[in-house]
């Protein structure tokens, strides 16, 4: 017998569970970059945590377009990236603090 269900019938369990995922794989990323600011050593809280893409090598984010990506394409994306504080992300932006090589 066919699944009669459609997406209106499950659309809020649906929807938190992708809110659910993005949220494990953001702490996850957050852990495989190191935990904290990469320039000055911030981890008070993680929402304030991001990813600076090298040369704007970003091919596409954890999240685009409610896509979801296997942790292997993550990583790879991770890779070409930085952890760092909203702050510090605000000033190597507008070329206010250079990132050094071995961040």
């Amino acid at each position: 017998m066919k699944d009669q269900r459609k997406y209106a019938d499950r659309s809020k369990y649906l929807k938190a569970a992708v809110v659910k995922r993005r949220k494990a794989v953001r702490q996850k990323a957050i852990k495989y970059k190191g935990g904290k600011c990469q320039l000055c050593g911030y981890k008070k809280c993680l929402e304030a945590l991001e990813f600076h893409h090298f040369l704007n090598e970003k091919s596409f984010g954890i999240s685009q377009k409610g896509y979801t990506r296997s942790w292997e394409k993550v990583k790879k994306g991770l890779d070409r990236c930085v952890l760092l504080c909203a702050n510090c992300h605000r000033e190597v932006e507008n070329g206010v603090t250079q990132l050094s090589s071995k961040s």
